[in-house]
């Protein structure tokens, strides 16, 4: 055990997850829960037996993003969200304490960013998602590390009344069980021709089931995934719409408990017509962000993706793994120009450092190509200087991606200009 630590349940196999939170409270505890279950690490810190933050190792910037936009869309645009990225990319969750994506907070609020209310907001919650995976655990191995605080606190709870939030959305949840299991598991259109799937709901629905998970399409039409969620449950009961697993690694996360009897009732009361729920799927849809654009007849998009990474080009296949994208990745940038002409993509994402060709030079050359005079052309890079982005707009891009990027960035990114193209 390492120094300054004591153990709450070293070598358990078995864990009770709010036991462990009224150990602490009851003990006035001052550190850093850290339970690790399945190859992932929960981190719940402390102060005199409040809990003032909690993460998990599984994309804890992503995670940060997401909550940023929902708060306050407009933090994380253009060079605020670059550097925010390059405070969170270097070292790992429990580099420093409290955890990197906790001091990238305070550095949000030293650059006036945002305000010490707003970061209170913000840590809640995040802390409230990831208390509802940490409250699902059954097993695993915890251990209480001790620490005195020397940072700000924004926003402190007792756990009675945070878990009981969470175990109330829990049980949200689990009324939508079986056919919802996660909030990660990404909904799509399997049954266009259903009689009562009108043209404007299938384009609607087309428009939004793009390999979005129920906690980023919640991001997109700013609503809540509960909401989002029972909105398209009906829908997946009545095999209109199906539901893809999570992606890696969020498929390591448990799922809903299953409580037999929870609204099995009203789950299957068929009074609540199918017709009822697609109008109100249709009504809800009408909130989409701006970015988003118009209904848009097409379903599957092209797009051609040149780097000479084979990790990077199998990563973005995997984020734009769905119905909606169909990836063409070009390693050889000698030949991307004739590969391109072929495939006729919708939108291209180049790579800024490449051999042969460079992504500026090969952007010039589309960009003289009458086909793709207004297609989208994103540059993808590592550097992150206003000379890089005055390169990429002088060679004709329309808009920049700094390495590393997540799914929802990649997404979004992608959504929003294919959108506006078909305008």
């Amino acid at each position: 055990m390492n120094q300054g630590s004591s153990s709450v349940a070293d070598t358990e196999r078995t864990l009770n997850p709010i036991k462990l939170l009224e150990q602490l409270a009851t003990s006035q505890a001052k550190g850093c829960l850290r339970i690790s279950s399945n190859d992932i690490i929960w981190l719940l810190y402390f102060y005199e037996g409040k809990l003032f933050y909690a993460n998990h190792s599984l994309e804890p910037i992503e995670r940060l993003e997401q909550h940023l936009r929902r708060i306050s869309p407009v933090i994380l645009a253009n060079q605020v969200y670059t550097d925010l990225r390059e405070q969170l990319k270097e070292g790992s969750l429990e580099a420093t304490y409290p955890s990197l994506d906790y001091q990238a907070i305070r550095w949000l609020i030293a650059q006036g960013h945002i305000t010490e209310q707003t970061a209170g907001t913000l840590v809640k919650s995040i802390t409230k998602e990831v208390l509802q995976s940490y409250l699902l655990l059954t097993s695993g191995t915890s251990e209480l590390v001790v620490r005195e605080t020397s940072f700000p606190i924004w926003w402190s709870g007792n756990f009675l009344f945070v878990t009981k939030e969470c175990q109330t959305e829990l049980q949200a949840w689990q009324a939508l069980q079986p056919a919802i299991q996660s909030p990660y598991q990404r909904p799509y259109l399997i049954n266009v021709e259903h009689p009562l799937l009108t043209p404007e709901v299938k384009a609607k629905l087309s428009k939004i089931l793009m390999g979005f998970s129920f906690r980023q399409l919640s991001l997109l039409l700013k609503q809540d995934e509960l909401t989002v969620a029972n909105n398209l449950h009906r829908l997946i009961n009545n095999k209109i719409v199906g539901l893809r697993p999570p992606q890696p690694p969020f498929d390591r996360l448990h799922k809903f408990y299953y409580t037999a009897g929870i609204n099995d009732k009203d789950r299957f009361d068929e009074t609540q017509s199918v017709t009822a729920t697609l109008a109100a799927v249709a009504e809800k849809t009408d909130g989409l962000v701006p970015a988003t654009g118009d209904l848009i007849e097409q379903t599957t998009y092209k797009i051609a993706c040149v780097d000479d990474s084979p990790t990077i080009l199998r990563e973005i296949n995997r984020f734009l793994d769905g119905d909606s994208f169909k990836v063409f990745p070009i390693i050889d940038s000698g030949t991307a120009l004739m590969k391109i002409i072929r495939i006729n993509p919708d939108i291209i994402l180049l790579d800024v450092g490449m051999p042969t060709i460079d992504g500026y030079k090969l952007c010039s050359m589309l960009r003289k190509h009458p086909a793709f005079k207004k297609t989208p052309i994103v540059m993808v890079t590592g550097n992150t200087g206003i000379i890089d982005r005055a390169k990429a707009k002088m060679a004709g891009s329309t808009d920049y991606m700094t390495k590393p990027f997540t799914q929802a960035g990649l997404i979004e990114m992608v959504s929003r200009h294919l959108m506006a193209e078909h305008n």
